[in-house]
């Protein structure tokens, strides 16, 4: 859904509309019985993002041996191989300051270290959340931090918040050195946009050169990546690009509404947010919409004019979308390598899916953020009774365009854009949502897994992760009572999570969730 997905977690506060009184019809689909597959082979090759890998050694990895970790034992584990799909029983695993050090059968446990029976507990890596906005807030983290690791998440890339660089990778530093619980945080938020900008702190770039500046200023300032944002005129959009490539630093972030995909991945975008755009792109009138966003950003009040000028998009690509230009689409996409961060769970807010008030994710919620959710919210206002009509057709088609996508190879870095600024996407919950909404529309769990647990660290090019529990890989474990291969309900109460190393049974697990009960009244 375009008009859907453009401007969350954007704009400014208006008096709004309430949701549409719809709810998505999720397809109901069974297991393709494709576990077991070997994934590694027919994944397409992601893009090479070097300048990450330089960034991240520098800003966090530095930071893992300031606290030394006392050696911990996991015995009777089955080793769940995400990519290869296969369970290895039988498996004892030990962990050595944070790192994974040694698997196999009947390891001994070394003098003084901490031995956790697994009890045949299937063993899969931790979890990730390519698109959330932790920093939304000063004291988000607080209580966000805890609602990933009771999910199984143990790795988020921030997309944009408040906070600076040197506060958010301050509070990244202390998730590394054990000084604070959470999970690994990829700040990735420097997002560029034109006057007058969709949301307070970003760059803003009204021409190609100033473009240019604002990416060697984010360059200077050592942030992993660049963020294109919705605005951006076309020339500018191409600017910073360029400037990006130029310099090594990885474009991801949305596509500019005035840039079509093809413009986008000639461009050389390397990670897309939101899935409205690629839907879009199998239209034959993507041209025509794209000139239509055009026309409006050059009015006087480009923001008002934008979304005005986006209310018709969902119907106008009802009623153009064109299979066979989706497949050419999708190959583009696969062969450029554009990893794709889907957020289709952002749907739910604007059709208005709510958990009750019983719920364990609306009770870890504290008060505050709990009213300020029950408040009208001015992206509401953009959603026509018009949009609201067709808004069950717009998301099937977002789905089956998704299913295209995985078919044809397009990396999918599962994601959901929780923030508490963007009300019922829910940190770490949301996440196993997303997971779901991917086998429902027909990837197997295997596949639906491997975009939240392999997909990220190779697209991010972590030095020590990269999706697979081995020797020298970080220790970012999620422990289940199931065989996540036969279905992902199991992720909804993991045995332990083990985070950096650091183990969080059961019983830890259950005190944590009373603490932030507690917390929310």
């Amino acid at each position: 859904m375009v008009i859907l997905s453009s401007f969350c977690a954007s704009g400014r506060p208006r008096r709004s509309r309430l949701p549409c009184a719809v709810r998505s019809r999720r397809s109901s689909s069974t297991d393709r019985s494709g576990h077991g597959r070997d994934l590694t082979a027919t994944e397409a090759p992601m893009k090479r993002t070097s300048r990450m890998t330089i960034c991240l050694g520098a800003a966090l990895l530095g930071a893992t041996a300031a606290l030394a970790q006392e050696e911990l034992l996991l015995t009777d584990v089955q080793i769940v191989d995400v990519a290869a799909g296969t369970v290895t029983p039988g498996q004892d695993l030990l962990i050595h300051n944070g790192t994974i050090a040694e698997l196999g059968e009947n390891l001994a446990a070394p003098e003084g270290a901490e031995v956790f029976d697994a009890m045949g507990a299937f063993a899969i890596p931790g979890l990730w959340d390519m698109h959330v906005h932790v920093f939304s807030s000063p004291t988000e983290p607080d209580t966000a931090f805890d609602m990933y690791l009771l999910n199984g998440v143990t790795g988020i890339r921030d997309m944009g918040g408040l906070l600076s660089l040197e506060e958010q990778r301050r509070i990244a530093a202390q998730v590394e050195d054990g000084t604070r619980r959470g999970p690994r945080v990829i700040p990735s938020g420097a997002w560029v946009d034109a006057p007058p900008g969709s949301w307070p702190g970003m760059y803003l770039a009204a021409t190609p050169g100033e473009a240019r500046s604002r990416v060697r200023e984010i360059a200077a300032l050592g942030w992993p990546a660049v963020k294109s944002y919705s605005m951006l005129a076309s020339g500018t959009y191409r600017a910073l690009a360029a400037e990006a490539e130029a310099i090594g630093l990885p474009l991801v972030g949305h596509i500019p509404e005035a840039v079509t995909l093809g413009e986008a991945i000639a461009a050389g975008q390397n990670g897309m947010e939101h899935w409205g755009r690629v839907t879009m792109a199998c239209s034959t009138a993507e041209a025509e919409l794209v000139a239509i966003v055009q026309e409006a950003l050059a009015s006087a009040d480009p923001r008002s004019a934008l979304i005005a000028a986006m209310q018709g998009h969902n119907a106008r690509v009802l009623e153009t979308w064109d299979e066979a230009l989706c497949r050419d689409t999708m190959s583009a996409m696969a062969g450029a390598g554009l990893a794709v961060s889907p957020t289709l769970v952002v749907a739910d807010f604007y059709v208005g899916a709510r958990p009750g008030p019983d719920a364990l994710r609306m009770r870890v919620l504290t008060p505050e953020v709990r009213a300020a959710w029950e408040q009208s919210d001015f992206r509401l206002e953009a959603i026509t009774d018009e949009i609201c009509a067709i808004a069950d057709q717009s998301i099937a088609l977002d789905h089956r365009t998704f299913l295209m996508a995985h078919e044809a190879g397009v990396p999918i870095l599962a994601s959901t854009d929780a923030s508490y600024a963007n009300p019922w996407i829910f940190h770490g919950f949301s996440l196993l949502d997303e997971l779901d909404r991917y086998v429902e529309i027909g990837l197997t769990p295997q596949e639906a897994l491997y975009t939240a647990t392999v997909a990220p660290p190779v697209f991010l090019e972590l030095l020590d992760q990269d999706g697979t529990l081995a020797s020298g890989r970080r220790a970012d474990i999620v422990l289940l009572a199931a065989n996540p291969f036969e279905g992902l309900a199991t992720l909804r109460e993991p045995v332990a999570v083990i985070a950096k190393g650091r183990l969080i049974d059961r019983e830890a697990l259950d005190a944590m969730t009373e603490t932030l009960v507690g917390q929310g009244g």
